[in-house]
């Protein structure tokens, strides 16, 4: 009797151990059919970045990193400091209530000429397709898809238009003198007095009765950054002064695996390796695309959220890219901590 119970422990002890193997087989499937399927989703996903680089290409980077990027950086800042000093004098005795003339308007050319030195200088090299209409034909561009901090070079091609910024921004060096000059509103998000004052500024300045001639307003509508993929949700802001707005559609012409220039939510590099990677290329090549303006209905006048998001549908559709409809706050909740992690 106890000779056959201790046999039947020992055929249970091999069942279990037979079963181990078995379950953990299972489990490695399960965790790779996961793997597999996330990097399925990987090509759609919005906020995705993963470079990848031959060994050709690591070589080339290192080789013009060592040659090309510390004289490109140099020539950057010398540009950069003489639209600063450019800036200033232009400033100086400035009624910031009306549009810039005289003399200042010759200021404000070359301080744009000079923007777009810098952005040669990190290997932009920047076409224009379609035609830009006047301030009078569209006094707001919309420019999508908004993908990284490298965009602000579009100011540079489309005549150095106003935009609202951030007024922490007056206090960058250098670049805080060159924002004031080219005359922004400036808004503190915090302030709600201020976010309703920069509203009323939008609408007068872009008004058909305003009495000065302003230049037009440049708007990124996107409340984020993407890798362009997918067209985010766009802020009504642009659109409250119920007025013409000319689609510009914003192209990189860099392969998913070789993007350097995306900053955006799920990816293992940050702001500096973005700036370094594509200084480090010899050339980058961008297009701005200006589609026909958009002439608001009259339900769109009346609703500035209908006609940002039709306006949003005719720049996705131009770019056959999908719509994603993930708030600020859903997608800060789902990939926020996910840099850290990596």
């Amino acid at each position: 009797m106890a000779s056959r119970h201790v046999g039947a422990e020992e055929e249970e002890g091999s069942a279990e151990d037979g079963a181990k193997p078995e379950a953990e087989e299972q489990e490695t499937t399960a965790e790779g059919a996961a793997a597999e399927a996330e990097e399925e989703a990987a090509p759609d996903d919005p906020f995705r970045v993963r470079l990848s680089f031959t060994a050709l290409e690591k070589v080339q980077m290192v080789v013009l990193g060592v040659s090309l990027v510390p004289l490109r950086f140099l020539l950057a800042i010398v540009f950069l400091t003489l639209a600063w000093a450019v800036s200033c004098l232009g400033l100086l005795g400035l009624d910031n209530s009306r549009p810039v003339s005289g003399y200042r308007k010759h200021l404000q050319r070359l301080t744009c000429a000079l923007g777009r030195l810098c952005c040669m200088c990190m290997g932009f090299t920047v076409s224009k397709t379609g035609r830009q209409v006047s301030q009078a034909e569209a006094p707001v561009l919309v420019v999508a898809p908004h993908s990284t901090f490298f965009d602000a070079m579009a100011v540079f091609w489309t005549g150095l238009p106003f935009i609202v910024n951030r007024e922490e921004n007056r206090r960058i060096p250098l670049v805080g003198k060159c924002i004031q000059f080219a005359q922004a509103i400036f808004v503190s998000r915090e302030v709600k007095e201020s976010r309703e004052e920069c509203k009323a500024e939008i609408r007068r300045r872009c008004s058909p009765l305003c009495e000065e001639q302003w230049e037009q307003f440049l708007i990124f509508p996107e409340g984020t950054t993407s890798n362009r993929r997918a067209l985010m949700s766009f802020k009504p802001g642009g659109f409250l002064p119920g007025q013409p707005v000319q689609p510009v559609l914003l192209k990189y012409h860099v392969t998913p695996s070789r993007d350097t220039v995306s900053w955006t939510w799920d990816q293992p590099h940050g702001f500096l390796a973005c700036f370094l990677l594509t200084a480090c290329h010899w050339s980058t090549q961008v297009e701005l695309e200006f589609l026909p303006p958009h002439h608001p209905s009259p339900e769109e006048v009346a609703n500035p959220v209908v006609f940002a998001a039709n306006v949003r549908a005719s720049m996705a559709r131009s770019l056959g890219v999908a719509l994603c409809d993930l708030s600020f706050e859903d997608i800060k909740t789902k990939y926020g901590g996910r840099r850290k992690e990596e």
